[in-house]
């Protein structure tokens, strides 16, 4: 899937030459091919019966642990809105020719930040581990939905502390640190465990996901070192999606620890 002709650049990280040059005819046919990939994998987000967790298998194991906030539920939300932003970007570049210097980096940071969030989850060997980030997803949840609602008293929305109690439930029968799930999470921490587990070689996570956050905030050292036509980002998502169906395939359908 990913191009294999590639130059080093300062960092000593290897990225591929089409990332450095502006949409010229290859690097169009490039955006084109990736595309199709993107279109499929959009469709098969968009289909109930897709992404199944096999009876036995130990993602389903993680689910009737983490129940009822189901790890493989809490991925499938990651996925969805990683591969949304990644079909934005191809929606821009290939269908509406049209490839904003910043918006397509964005879009594309905003694809990186979800799915090693997702590869953060479901990485560890551990169960316990997996089950304590699922929770520690919910809890920024819940942190991040009542710092925006707080002053809007919706009537509709359980107390934070209320659903904070009832992740503390399911800490407690597994005996995790309920500390550590009440705290949270940082995208950075996601972002830089996938950016050290992803097999190699790859494009990375940080660096990528970095420039995407520089040209979202419009900052004058992003444009100075890096492409503005973003197939560097979104090959960098297409390989950790890559990655992280790998291992979703693995931990779906075998019985493992």
């Amino acid at each position: 899937m990913l191009d294999d002709h590639a130059t080093t650049t300062a960092t000593g990280r290897s990225v591929p030459e089409l990332a450095l040059v502006d949409l010229d005819e290859q690097a169009l046919e490039r955006w084109a091919s990736n595309g199709i990939l993107i279109e499929r994998v959009m469709q098969r987000c968009s289909a109930r019966e897709e992404f199944p967790v096999a009876s036995g298998s130990s993602l389903s194991a993680d689910d009737i642990t983490s129940g009822p906030y189901a790890t493989s539920q809490t991925l499938r939300r990651c996925l969805t809105a990683g591969i949304d932003h990644l079909h934005a970007v191809k929606t821009l570049v290939v269908d509406a020719h049209a490839p904003h210097s910043a918006a397509t980096w964005s879009l594309a940071h905003g694809a990186l930040e979800n799915l090693a969030t997702a590869y953060w989850i479901l990485g560890p060997a551990s169960r316990d581990d997996r089950i304590e980030r699922t929770l520690r997803w919910h809890a920024q949840d819940i942190a991040d939905s009542e710092a925006a609602t707080r002053h809007l008293r919706l009537p509709s929305l359980p107390p934070a502390e209320a659903r904070l109690i009832s992740l503390e439930m399911v800490a407690r029968r597994r005996r995790l640190d309920v500390d550590e799930v009440r705290r949270g999470y940082r995208v950075e921490t996601a972002v830089a465990y996938a950016d050290a587990q992803l097999p190699r070689p790859s494009l990375g996570v940080l660096l990528p996901w970095t420039l995407g956050s520089a040209f979202a905030h419009g900052r004058p050292w992003a444009a100075l070192g890096a492409p503005t036509n973003a197939l560097l980002p979104a090959l960098a998502a297409l390989q950790l999606l890559e990655a992280f169906l790998a291992l979703y395939e693995q931990r779906a359908r075998n019985a493992l620890v």
